[in-house]
């Protein structure tokens, strides 16, 4: 049975929210309001609120792997001393700044990335980007504040908590000196709200994969979350994910499902392989196989407490899954493969991102024996195709598939 990708009539509104994004980013600065280059793991509902533009470099990152640009940009910022074993969203980025820089008379991103007035990472997610945002910042003289977080651990979270809440008012004053406008607390409640309302709505979309079979995939929440990500904390986000779940709960009505004849369910750990996502929904597709969830599409779906704005910042960003230890991430991991009651799962040793690569290892072994499920491991860069063998990648998923076929 031929694998057959069904469009989602939404697919229009989700390119048009997305393109808004990116033009009201490129327009920002002919309208006075500053741009900030956030990590995807960043309090961005303080910057809605004070009318601070937050842009996501990563998306140009993902995007230039998706369009399959990343192994000539990262062969410029090769060019300047970069490892190829740095982050690929990092060495796009640079790539882009420096090739534009090469050119004459070409200081910018060439429309392709909105110039920074501020840098805001956050080591919660990884340590590579910071260090890009550093590089960005020098190369621009722009001003740079990092969100510094401990990994929690239960026995020390109050005082972590606190820590990291004294970085949000210091964050705030930055913000506040930086461009000359003050934060509105009511301004603030009104877009956690709003972020709240469009995580809620996330949350729905996520669960139409509980379905045996599933109304949706894997591959289709990555380019899904879109919204989730940018335009968390605005109305866009909102009124995307209200018609989407819509879609959702009339395609159940209709019994359309995502992969025909489904037989086996799988959890996929973290960031896709961007240049390779439809070879990825074709190869499981056409084998009946539905990748249903992951951490990384889970983990944009967060709560707020408007009644204590600052404070709920400070629990939210901290309890991303990236920011805990060993056993609390194979925990999270394990209750998500239980609830979508997985068949096995897919790890990628991601040369991008140590952080999420460190000990897969000892995790495969350790879920495999809590679950009695088989777990594989893939070997790729979630961008730079020079780090991708299809055909040793591709034998080793089917037989990963045959084994748990053979047990069902």
């Amino acid at each position: 049975m031929a694998f057959k990708k069904i469009d989602f009539k939404t697919k229009g509104f989700l390119k048009k929210t997305m393109e808004d994004y990116n033009t009201q980013a490129m327009n920002a600065h002919a309208q006075g309001i500053p741009v900030a280059w956030v990590t995807a793991v960043f309090p961005v509902e303080l910057l809605y609120a004070m009318d601070i533009f937050p842009y996501y470099p990563e998306n140009f990152g993902a995007a230039s792997g998706t369009h399959r640009r990343t192994e000539e940009l990262s062969l410029i910022a090769e060019r300047r001393g970069y490892s190829n074993q740095y982050c690929s969203y990092a060495k796009a980025g640079l790539g882009l700044m420096y090739g534009n820089a090469e050119q004459a008379g070409k200081e910018d991103f060439g429309g392709e990335m909105p110039q920074p007035d501020l840098l805001l990472p956050s080591n919660i997610q990884c340590t590579p980007l910071g260090k890009w945002f550093e590089i960005t910042a020098k190369y621009y003289n722009k001003p740079l504040f990092l969100m510094d977080s401990p990994q929690i651990e239960a026995s020390s979270w109050e005082s972590q908590k606190a820590y990291f809440l004294q970085q949000i008012h210091e964050l705030v004053a930055f913000l506040e000196t930086s461009t000359g406008r003050k934060l509105d607390l009511d301004r603030l409640c009104e877009v956690l709200n709003l972020s709240t309302q469009a995580c809620d709505l996330w949350n729905q979309v996520l669960l139409f994969a509980k379905n045996k079979p599933a109304r949706i995939t894997y591959w289709d929440a990555c380019i899904l979350m879109g919204p989730i990500v940018c335009w968390r904390g605005r109305p866009e986000a909102v009124h995307y994910y209200t018609e989407l779940v819509k879609e959702l709960e009339e395609r159940a009505a209709s019994d359309l499902v995502a992969v025909e004849g489904e037989k086996i369910r799988l959890y996929w750990d973290h960031i896709p392989i961007w240049p390779k996502m439809r070879y990825f929904a074709e190869f499981f597709g056409n084998r009946q196989t539905s990748i249903v969830c992951s951490l990384y599409t889970h983990s944009w779906a967060y709560k707020f407490d408007a009644a204590h704005p600052l404070e709920t910042l400070a629990e939210s960003y901290m309890r991303e899954f990236v920011n805990y230890r060993f056993d609390q991430r194979v925990e999270k991991k394990i209750k998500l493969m239980r609830e979508y009651e997985v068949d096995g799962f897919i790890f990628n040793l991601n040369d991008s991102c140590k952080p999420n690569s460190l000990a897969l290892i000892e995790k495969k072994n350790v879920i495999s024996e809590r679950l009695g499920i088989p777990g594989m491991l893939l070997e790729a860069d979630m961008c730079d195709p020079r780090f991708f063998a299809e055909g040793p990648i591709q034998n080793r998923m089917e037989s990963f598939l045959e084994m748990i076929g053979s047990k069902k």
